[in-house]
């Protein structure tokens, strides 16, 4: 992991002012080539004087200096997440495979919580709130994450439908009614068959969600509200199935939100039955 980039995230030794200064730069950290020391001073509610003190407290000579490094360090980090000291190879001993696994799942999981924005979950529940139905939209191993998510939807008081063919895919999307929310898995954001249902949805007027490691994509461009989440490119990083993981921790916090938001008595009641009836 990336020097700087691992401060910002460990925060050891921040005041609760510079730790607020540490999220705003990993999680806005595309907008900072044009900001100023005042603009970011005024985003992160501190002042220009309390930027540079933080930028010196990392060992530079001023916001300049610091915000350089910093992007170029955060370029890097966007490729190789997890740094090469955890890719995997046929020297490992089980020992060892074992604490890399451990290292890149946590990291994954602590990397998409920099790269998720609490107002996006508000943003996504005000639309949740306005239906009744969730739509899954996904392909391959995508699938067993919308239908994770389906469940904990159900449980929340959402009809949810997760079709794993592609042509009942289309079909929903060519027949959902307007006041269903369509939910789409994507790691790349470039599937072109999620594309094509996107811009049927967008047509129909379809409110879109979108689960992706790729937040500047072709889908992300359609959503209304996107959840970035982290994961590797190589197969000894573990590559896609990071993906799994990631998404399944934001969908665990989209139930989270939604169930302190249903009737907690009419919830246990299902969750009593479901214990009653079936043996997991």
């Amino acid at each position: 992991m990336t020097g700087l980039v691992k401060q910002l995230q460990e925060k050891t030794g921040f005041s609760e002012s510079e730790a607020m200064i540490a999220d705003y730069l990993l999680t806005h950290f595309r907008m900072l080539p044009g900001m100023s020391t005042r603009q970011l001073a005024k985003e992160t509610f501190t002042s220009s004087a309390a930027i540079v003190r933080f930028s010196q407290k990392l060992g530079f000579g001023g916001y300049t200096e610091f915000r350089v490094k910093f992007l170029a360090e955060m370029m890097r980090y966007i490729e190789r997440p997890h740094g090469d000291e955890l890719i995997m190879t046929d020297r490992d001993s089980v020992h060892s495979l074992l604490d890399k696994v451990t290292s890149i799942e946590l990291d994954a999981i602590k990397d998409t919580r920099t790269m998720l924005d609490p107002a996006d979950f508000v943003r996504a529940l005000t639309l949740l709130n306005k239906t009744d139905h969730v739509d899954f939209y996904a392909t391959d191993n995508n699938i067993n994450i919308a239908n994770m998510a389906a469940a904990g939807f159900i449980m929340a008081n959402k009809c949810s439908t997760v079709h794993p063919a592609m042509t009942m895919q289309y079909l929903q999307a060519t027949g959902a009614p307007k006041d269903h929310v369509a939910f789409l898995i994507s790691r790349t954001g470039e599937n072109r068959m999620l594309l094509d249902i996107a811009h049927l949805l967008k047509m129909r007027g379809n409110p879109i969600l979108l689960l992706t490691a790729a937040p500047q994509s072709s889908l992300a461009s359609m959503a209304d509200v996107v959840f970035p989440v982290a994961t590797a490119k190589a197969m000894e990083e573990l590559g896609p199935r990071l993906f799994l993981l990631t998404a399944k921790y934001v969908t665990d916090i989209l139930f989270a939100v939604l169930m302190t938001r249903v009737d907690y008595k009419n919830a246990q009641q299902k969750d009593q039955w479901l214990n009653k009836h079936f043996y997991f």
